[in-house]
């Protein structure tokens, strides 16, 4: 309604240059070149207008979902919301002779692996003193069973290792979570705007991305250990076929050895 009125004084006042002209009041005469290019600023200011109104519309609209966006739940959302904690759990056992204690202790911390798995296991004598008295063809395959228990033990040192590392972060990375919790769901404006919650969010990212790599140096000594354990078993299905093909090469040369003589003994043996 005042853009109609503006536009109709503008116009009124236009059409009256001419007629006071006219009548002698001091104006000069119609210039129409003076009316195209005042009609021209006319329109200009119509679309101005119109454009400012749009403006004012969309700040309207984005101001009023910033105040949607701004206002809280009307909820405790810390009494409704807040999880359980699953607190992690500790191993323990008993110490009868000494020699668990070590074990218990790096499996919990991931300090002191080596020596208190080497506490807790049959320790691996080595063949020093006898090896040159094995033949040749055996020692090969000694070496190699040798080396099955030598990785197993360097797996199993390791994931007690990570295990116990992971197990020793746990408090911190609980104490994380529930301060994020926390903020996450209090009613205080000031971590509740639109940086704070970014941050939040962020903060959650990390915290997921920390135990997915924790998840993933547990496969991996999870996967060290089918290896071990896959090796093992590769070695005695090998040499389960080494020794099937040994009897088939020495077959004939066995048999005759045990037959050699029998037809005698037989054919010679007197019932006393």
């Amino acid at each position: 309604m005042k853009r109609t009125i503006l536009i109709t004084t503008l116009a009124g006042a236009v059409l009256t240059l001419p007629a006071l002209a006219q009548f002698g009041f001091g104006l000069t005469v119609f210039d129409p070149t003076s009316w195209g290019e005042l009609v021209s600023q006319l329109r200009q200011m119509q679309q101005q207008y119109s454009l400012l109104s749009q403006t004012y519309s969309q700040i309207t609209n984005q101001y009023r979902q910033m105040q949607t966006n701004a206002t809280l739940l009307p909820i405790n959302m810390f009494a409704r919301y807040r999880a359980v904690l699953s607190p992690w759990k500790f191993t323990s056992a008993s110490n009868t002779y000494g020699t668990t204690g070590g074990w218990i202790t790096s499996i919990n911390s991931g300090a002191g692996s080596l020596g208190g798995y080497g506490a807790a296991t049959t320790p691996l004598q080595n063949y020093s003193t006898v090896w040159s008295s094995i033949p040749a063809d055996q020692q090969d395959q000694i070496k190699r069973n040798y080396s099955t228990l030598e990785i197993k033990d360097g797996t199993s040192v390791n994931s007690i290792t990570t295990l116990g590392t992971i197990r020793s972060n746990a408090p911190q990375v609980e104490n994380a979570i529930s301060g994020l919790e926390a903020d996450s769901l209090s009613s205080d404006p000031n971590l509740n705007t639109e940086v704070g919650v970014l941050n939040k969010i962020n903060a959650a990212n990390l915290i997921s991305i920390r135990n997915t790599q924790d998840s993933n140096k547990l496969l991996a000594s999870v996967l060290e250990q089918q290896l071990a354990a896959e090796k093992a078993r590769r070695d005695a299905e090998a040499q389960s076929i080494n020794n099937q093909i040994a009897f088939q090469a020495q077959q004939a040369n066995l048999i005759q050895q045990h037959m050699t003589g029998t037809t005698a003994v037989l054919t010679g043996f007197n019932i006393p």
